[in-house]
């Protein structure tokens, strides 16, 4: 019998290696091609195109202050955001340069519904750990529509805005996507001359600064670069400093004709203290644990040690493609490859009985130990995507259409060489009152079984989608993915035989949505959609999971039921949204902390929630973007007992954020910004068990500037002004606190 063709064989003479080649072959002559059409300004994303017309991907620099006027600027999602039946937060530029947003944390901070965890022991990572309506999202981070291979902390120099995208969507980005994706959206070229530059310096202390030129090449291509730099200590917290550093040149042939093609490259490092955050202890006579500063502990207290570090250097290259093939048909091919390199370390606290017993008590010194699962490794990760979309508007006997066909491929390689801390490390006792950040230990190559891991992971999807107009109000969607992943993973010590594992799976993610929009203004939607995650996906990212009983677990199943309604008000300035939904997770996994281990916890997870925007301008000097969330969380069904009924860990029951400007004097030499708004996010337990808890959080954040002339701007802003005690990452037994009261000065200038 003839073995089963493997996906990586068929992928390497498959559409997927032609796709990449025919994206940089066609990019060659689109430059060419460039300087001989004519250059026209691309549609502003809020016209409501005509039947027959090309759904136009604008310049997301332009987008209108009501984001649900706005696009995605992603083929397979195409048209205003209002008329698409999915529930579609958006992080404007100028909420993420009013705020000084320097990290994707940051941004997300706008989005009630998610929230930060800690990277697990033995494998796990740190970086951006996101966990979207509850739900792990690492593995749901895009960038342009692109994976963003690797797992870092990732800046903001070069964000133009950042979209959340809640619900699964398995048809929309493949396997994963449980409770909703990130996708970034990156500053590239556009026709015209500016160079800006802002100038940072603040509490902690803080020194940033970062520039961004653009240059018209041409009547119809451009390029723009994009520079930051910047060295800083957390405010409030005993922690060393950290440096960063990024450069992103760009190119862009055809703008504003029938085929633009853009060049991007992102070269990125840092070197940052890494924080595992405090334990989380319960108190004698209690049954729910809380972090050890709620019980007396300083705010300012870090448990690290000089070697807990996280240096990484990252460079990424993207080519995006979009071809207006004929007066009904678009064509988009994007193509990306990332190479990561990264050193980290960190320390994970133990705290036994009698350490326990003496913390509360007050009869001893809290002794506290440090777990082995944070010993530092080395690791490289590099991966490729391309996806080739095609989009066609046409009417057939008198119903319009909009048909939607792709291909996604991506490769993604992964290997990590482990280190081990000696017998000094093992027999430190340290004082949880009294952090002890000065001793170092050394370490040496790991000489356990698993000492190196590597994964490979290859994988296929092909998907489809159709919306019917069957009368102009009223239309239905429909669509499907099939997905293939196919992972391998090795791992070996010195003079030990490598350890093989292979998980390989094929499923399908439908969606279906019916949508009313009986005006421009007004859009009413139901809609169901799918998404699995399937076992060694994410290998390459936590390979502490990787297990022969893991290759054998079904794949996680994730559905989605969701109503919305969206209304643009104000002459269009204003857009409003709510939704209700219910998402359900079927045969759940579970990680265990210290270990890694990932186990099928056959539990189902239900989450119903509701969703409340308002995005845009009350009046034309006035801006305002608020969201809300509820979401009612519930295991309903689990292989232990105990944990029937109790709320799924790390979701906050509600959530909510506002962030408000008002500018008085426009254009005048007297002239004032001035804005702020909050955060909030009610408690949350770290565990299925509902044992350990985390409290509410709740920031407050101001800021107001003053353009000195047509040229400069000084800009003032204060961060969590109540002096919170807040946790801005947590997992289980364990909760990372943030800043305390902070300030920051800006000083930009625009040419």
């Amino acid at each position: 019998m003839a073995a089963r063709p493997t996906l990586r064989s068929i992928v390497s003479q498959s559409a997927f290696g032609a796709g990449l080649a025919a994206s940089m072959m066609l990019g060659g002559g689109v430059a060419a091609q460039a300087q001989t059409q004519t250059g026209t300004e691309p549609q502003a994303a809020a016209e409501t195109a005509p039947e027959l017309r090309l759904p136009q991907v604008g310049v997301v620099g332009e987008q209108p202050a009501n984001t649900l006027r706005g696009t995605t600027g992603l083929g397979r999602l195409s048209g205003p955001i209002q008329s698409l039946p999915q529930t579609i937060q958006v992080v404007p530029q100028e909420v993420l340069r009013q705020q000084n947003v320097t990290t994707l944390e940051q941004a997300l901070r706008n989005v009630p519904g998610i929230t930060s965890s800690v990277g697990e022991g033995n494998g796990g990572v740190n970086g951006d750990q996101l966990r979207i309506r509850g739900f792990n999202a690492q593995n749901d981070l895009y960038v342009d529509g692109l994976r963003d291979f690797g797992t870092f902390r990732r800046d903001a120099f070069t964000f133009e805005e950042v979209q959340a995208l809640l619900g699964p969507s398995g048809q929309t980005f493949g396997a994963g996507s449980a409770g909703g994706t990130v996708n970034v959206v990156s500053r590239t070229p556009r026709l015209g001359n500016f160079f800006n530059v802002e100038a940072t310096a603040g509490m902690g202390p803080l020194f940033r600064g970062t520039a961004d030129a653009n240059y018209q090449l041409s009547e119809t291509s451009a390029m723009r670069l994009n520079v930051m730099g910047q060295q800083s200590r957390t405010s409030g917290r005993d922690m060393p400093f950290g440096s960063r550093w990024g450069v992103a040149p760009s190119i862009a042939f055809g703008l504003g004709t029938d085929t633009t093609f853009t060049l991007e490259y992102l070269h990125y490092e840092y070197d940052e203290p890494t924080d595992t955050g405090v334990p989380v202890l319960t108190r004698p006579g209690s049954s729910v644990g809380q972090p050890i500063t709620e019980y007396g502990v300083s705010r300012n207290t870090w448990y690290g040690t000089p070697t807990d570090r996280d240096k990484s250097t990252l460079d990424r290259i993207t080519a995006r493609l979009q071809h207006n093939a004929t007066d009904w048909l678009t064509i988009y091919n994007d193509t990306r490859a990332s190479h990561q390199e990264r050193f980290f370390s960190y320390s994970i606290l133990g705290c036994d009985t009698t350490c326990v017993g003496n913390f509360f008590n007050r009869t001893g010194t809290p002794q506290y130990t440090y777990s082995g699962a944070g010993s530092p490794y080395d690791s490289t990760t590099w991966g490729v995507q391309n996806v080739t979309t095609a989009v066609a508007r046409y009417n057939t006997w008198g119903f319009r259409h909009e048909t939607t066909l792709g291909l996604d491929g991506w490769y993604e390689d992964f290997e990590r060489t482990g280190y081990s801390y000696g017998a000094d490390r093992s027999a430190f006792r340290g004082n949880l009152f009294d952090a002890d950040n000065d001793t170092s230990y050394g370490y040496t190559r790991s000489t356990a079984a698993n000492a190196t891991r590597a994964a490979q992971t290859t994988a296929v999807g092909v998907f489809a989608s159709e919306r019917l107009w069957l009368t102009p109000e009223f239309s239905v969607l429909g669509g499907v993915r099939w997905n293939r992943f196919q992972t391998d993973y090795q791992s070996y010590g010195p003079g030990i035989a490598q350890t093989e594992l292979n998980a390989d799976n094929s499923f399908v993610d439908p969606r279906a949505s019916i949508i009313w929009e009986p005006t421009r203004d007004y859009t009413f939607y139901v809609s169901y959609a799918q998404s699995s995650f399937a076992p060694g996906s994410n290998w390459a990212t936590q390979p502490g999971q990787a297990s022969a009983n893991n290759t054998r677990l079904e794949p996680e199943r994730n559905t989605i039921y969701e109503a919305g309604a969206r209304g643009s008000f104000l002459d269009g300035r204003l857009g409003l949204s709510a939704a209700v939904y219910q998402i359900t997770k079927n045969n759940a996994t579970e990680t265990d902390a210290l270990t890694g281990t990932v186990f099928s916890s056959g539990d189902r997870q239900r989450i119903q929630g509701v969703d409340l925007g308002a995005t845009g301008q009350l009046m034309p000097n006035w801006t305002l973007n608020a969201r809300y969330s509820f979401m009612d969380s519930e295991t309903t069904r689990s292989l232990t007992a105990a944990n029937v009924g109790k709320e799924v860990q790390l979701v906050p029951e509600h959530s909510a954020t506002l962030w408000t400007a008002y500018e008085i004097g426009r254009g005048e030499r007297r002239n004032l910004t001035i804005g702020g708004g909050i955060t909030y996010a009610s408690s949350i337990y770290l565990n299925a068990g509902n044992t350990q808890e985390v409290p509410e959080t709740f920031s407050l954040d101001a800021f107001a500037s003053h353009r000195l002339n047509d040229q400069v701007t000084l800009r003032v802003n204060g961060y969590n002004l109540t002096d919170q005690r807040n946790y801005t990452q947590a997992t289980s037994g364990r909760a990372v606190l943030g800043t305390g009261r902070a300030f920051t000065m800006s000083l930009a200038a625009s040419f």
